[in-house]
């Protein structure tokens, strides 16, 4: 398994402000792209890359959506 860490994408959430963080952890890129994805509002786009990818074992696949809190 790999994290892999957006620290910033246009559209996290459906939120106001839909920018915010990605953290995923899958087998390979593509999968954590797709994983993410199907999470309601989340649409990390092709030219969004991550910024930190890295090894981690004996973790499960998961999906972290950090939301920009925004002014209101």
């Amino acid at each position: 398994m790999k994290i892999f860490i957006w620290s910033r994408i246009s559209t996290a959430t459906y939120n106001y402000h839909s920018e915010g963080g990605v953290v995923v952890i899958a087998e390979d890129e593509p999968t954590a792209r797709r994983i993410a994805n199907e999470i309601c509002g989340c649409q990390i786009a092709v030219h969004e890359n991550p910024d930190v990818v890295r090894e981690c074992s004996d973790w499960d696949a998961a999906v972290f959506i950090f939301p920009d809190a925004g002014c209101c």
